[in-house]
């Protein structure tokens, strides 16, 4: 044996093992080994094992040598795998070298104890690395199976360190979802909590969870790292991206809403929330249809519930479109979903689209009272924001009729609300006050809202508004409430046609005057046909104001009364005594430059004295003042109609006739003493007169004393001037005297042509135009008739050359002076006489007296 082994024999076991190995591998080396070499290894091993020997020095001799046929060519045991059905999701993404039982055939399989002891790989458990090491090209990693990508993330999962997994996976679409294979990075996951927002739109590629089955769940954080969308934040922003997309397209369907909307309401109470930019998308997206046939953001929508049915008739508002053809009556189950993305669910939030969506009809009378307050409550929740102003477009619409009123449908800023206050006042119907009977008392809590769209609701401003609704009244009790109205708050009109005042007929009818129509009162009652007296239907307070609010005159003027003279001058009409008294008087009252230029310039016509019904008007060129009262005596007897001016008699307090006749003559009429011419006929027959003495040598001191004393008494209470002014006319005469009685012509001529010719004969005459006394010469043997016959003319002739101008006290004076005569005025006598009739002279009259008779 020793000398065996000297010479190289291997007599050990294990020197032959390793021999053996060492000749095969040697064969290997030069070609494969072929199927019956690697059969009869196989064989060796089990041998081996059989008999209970050790094959280790053998498998370690030729296990590290490639000579085994694989499908990745010759490999060494180690690197070998052998095939059995668990390996077949690896061999789809690994290319993993499988012994190659198409040359060995399924004998092979039969040595499975001897290919393990060889190294090679049998078991698929914890292969994981070797699927990972052996992994095949991206672009061969398609349209995978389940198995085989599950194992995939199972490798990524067990073994710690995926970068190549991921690298080899990135760009390839071998992900199956609903929309074919996809890569990873576009595929979502689909999570129960949240993967019905992945349903919304058709085409997210969602993982075919049918394919893959619940252990893809496993793997979540695997899908992951390769780029599968599996956070919801991240499937949140896509979505969004999707969502804009067919928001801008306007391509979101009914369906699409729908789901959406259920899925909302699903994430509602879960840990998962949209991102701010998804949630801003699906704020400002124009995504839901509204019934205004367009496309709108929530925030810009209404669901329409009960509490807009009211004011859904006025208005065009973007309610979400609730029909058939849309989105139906299911889409009020999201009440909650959509207010939370900004969609206008309860009327106080939606006030502002009333505001800007306001559509009044034409017809106003289809405006329901509903509608109406509705409208009203809108505008006080936008008046509830102190900043909130109504948009000039809203106050347009608003502006146009369509409140009703007791005087029908009106614009806003005609309308008033009536309250309390305005019941002290007035009563509804009195004017465009808003019909609560309509609207219900609810209206009056709407003040503030009314008065901000322009209805009057304070009393003291609907002055005007009251005013101009006048015109449709016509009961007089009403129209004193009107006018009370406005004579409390001080209204003024502030156009011309507001400036008329109701004249009633009775309490049902009447007629409209302009103020200039009017006076306040006619107590003269000579304007009942030219002004209307306001104090016969008016009380005094009412007066008052349609003097200031009106500036109605508070008597007829000065031209009233001109015009009511004309109008008398050309109509002919027989004045009355009272008509011509109030007209004078009224004349008299208010002269003045300015009065008596105008009558002078306009008067054609004045009164004259007539004996018929009535006072007539003549020209004043053919009218006289009867300055001297013989010629009047003359002329009236011999005039075939009347000439001399009239004048009231008696003489009234507010008409003294000394201060008319001096009107008279200011405006144009004469006196007849300058306007006849006179003829002496006894001169002119020869009968010359007698100078005799002056007047106060053939008169003496007791008659001017009697005359002064009578001017100064109670009757007629002469001023001390005018008085000696009288007296002075008598002083100054020069007296004549004839023997036979004076005859005398007077001619008037008239405008006409006419002449009028009297013829007088008389004892005595003063010629007031000469200051002349023309006296018979007294013949005192005649007898008593004689003497009192002269002294009667006499007295006559001065009593009323001294008070023609106050005529009514001509007899008076004319019996003193008659009886002084015939007492030749003897001055005690005169003095007595004086007593007797309560008259006496003051010192300035004495004073005058010894001025005028210094011998006495």
């Amino acid at each position: 044996m020793d000398e065996l082994k000297i010479i190289g024999v291997m007599t050990e076991y294990g020197e032959a093992c390793k021999f053996i190995g060492k000749h095969l591998m040697h064969l290997a080396t030069t070609s494969t080994l072929s199927r019956n070499y690697v059969f009869s290894i196989l064989h060796f091993i089990r041998f081996l094992r059989t008999n209970y020997l050790s094959p280790e020095e053998f498998v370690d001799s030729i296990r590290g040598r490639r000579w085994l046929k694989t499908s990745c060519g010759d490999k060494a045991p180690v690197e070998s795998v052998l095939f059995k059905k668990e390996w077949e999701p690896a061999s789809k993404i690994s290319d993993i070298p499988f012994i190659d039982q198409d040359y060995y055939g399924k004998e092979i399989l039969h040595f499975v104890p001897e290919l393990q002891l060889l190294g090679v790989v049998v078991d698929f458990s914890g292969s994981h690395q070797l699927i990972v090491n052996y992994l095949k090209l991206p672009s061969l990693l398609t349209s995978l199976t389940s198995e085989a990508f599950l194992l995939m993330l199972e490798c990524m999962h067990l073994l710690g360190s995926p970068d190549k997994l991921v690298s080899a996976l990135k760009g390839t679409k071998c992900l199956k979802t609903n929309v074919g294979y996809k890569s990873h990075s576009e595929t979502f996951y689909y999570h129960y909590e949240w993967g019905c927002l992945l349903h919304v739109f058709n085409g997210l590629p969602l993982m075919d969870k049918n394919f893959y089955g619940i252990r893809i769940y496993c793997f979540e954080d695997e899908l992951k790292q390769i780029g599968v969308i599996v956070e919801f934040e991240e499937a949140a922003k896509v979505f969004a991206r999707y969502f804009r997309a067919y928001a801008s397209k306007g391509s979101i369907t009914k369906e699409n809403v729908a789901s959406f909307l259920s899925c909302y309401r699903k994430l509602k109470g879960t840990p998962h929330k949209f991102p701010t930019e998804v949630k801003k998308c699906i704020r400002e997206e124009k995504w839901l249809r509204t019934r205004l046939g367009d496309y709108r953001s929530p925030s810009d929508c209404i669901l329409f519930g009960p509490d807009w049915e009211s004011i859904y008739p006025i208005t065009l508002l973007p309610f979400i479109d609730d029909s058939d053809k849309w989105y139906g009556e299911e889409i009020h189950k999201f009440n909650g979903e959509l207010k939370s993305m900004g969609a206008i669910v309860g009327f106080k939030d939606g006030a502002k689209f009333v505001a800007n969506g306001l559509y009044l009809p034409r017809d106003p009378s289809s405006i329901t009272p509903a509608s109406a307050l509705s409208l009203l409550e809108c505008i006080k929740i936008l008046l509830s924001d102190q900043s909130y102003s109504f948009p000039d477009a809203f106050m347009k619409k608003v502006s146009q009729a369509w409140l009703k009123t007791h005087a029908g449908y009106r614009p806003p800023n005609k309308c008033l609300l009536f309250d309390w206050k305005w019941g002290n006042y007035l009563k509804q119907t009195d004017g465009p006050f808003i019909d609560e009977q309509f609207y219900g008392s609810t209206i009056r809590s709407y003040r503030k809202e009314l008065n901000a769209i322009g209805v009057i609701v304070d009393v003291e401003k609907g002055c005007s508004l009251i005013a101009s609704h006048l015109d449709a009244h016509f009961e007089f009790p009403t129209m004193v409430r009107i006018y009370s109205y406005l004579s409390d708050f001080k209204w003024e009109p502030d156009s011309v046609d507001g400036r008329r005042i109701w004249i009633p007929h009775g309490n049902q009818n009447g007629k409209w005057v302009t103020p200039e129509d009017c006076v306040v009162s006619d107590k003269s009652g000579l304007f009942s046909l030219q002004l209307i007296a306001l104090d016969k239907y008016y009380k005094q307070n009412l007066l008052v104001f349609f003097c200031t609010a009106f500036q109605v005159k508070s008597s007829p003027h000065f031209d009233d009364y001109f015009q009511l003279w004309k109008g008398w001058e050309s109509s002919g009409h027989n004045l009355s005594h009272d008509e011509c008294c109030k007209f004078w008087g009224y004349v008299t009252k208010h002269w003045n430059s300015k009065t008596e230029k105008a009558l002078a310039d306009g008067l054609v016509k004045v009164p004259v004295n007539s004996d018929s019904d009535g006072i007539l008007l003549s020209n004043k060129n053919d009218v006289f003042i009867a300055d001297d009262l013989q010629l009047k005596d003359l002329f009236e007897q011999s005039c075939p109609h009347p000439i001399f001016v009239w004048y009231p008699q008696p003489s009234l307090p507010n008409l003294p006739r000394t201060k008319l006749l001096e009107i008279f003559q200011k405006i144009g009429v004469r006196t007849i003493s300058e306007s006849v011419q006179k003829e002496e006929i006894s001169m002119r027959n020869g009968i010359e007169p007698e100078l005799v003495i002056p007047w106060n040598i053939f008169m003496g001191k007791g008659m001017v004393k009697l005359v002064l004393g009578f001017l100064a008494g109670p009757t007629i209470n002469m001023e001390a001037e005018r008085r000696k002014k009288a007296v002075k006319g008598l002083l100054n005469l020069t007296v004549n005297e004839t023997a036979e009685p004076i005859t005398v012509s007077y001619n008037l001529s008239l405008s006409s042509g006419e002449n009028v010719n009297v013829t007088a004969c008389r004892m005595i005459r003063w010629d007031k135009e000469g200051s002349k006394f023309f006296t018979q010469k007294i013949d005192r043997s005649k007898g008593p008739k004689y003497i009192i016959e002269f002294a009667t003319y006499f007295s006559e002739v001065i009593s009323e050359g001294i008070l023609w101008e106050d005529s009514d006290h001509i007899d008076e004076l004319t019996e003193l002076i008659k009886l002084a005569f015939v007492l030749e005025f003897n001055e005690e006598a005169v003095t007595f006489l004086m007593k007797s009739k309560n008259l006496q002279i003051f010192v300035e009259d004495e004073d005058f007296l010894a001025s005028a008779f210094p011998s006495d």
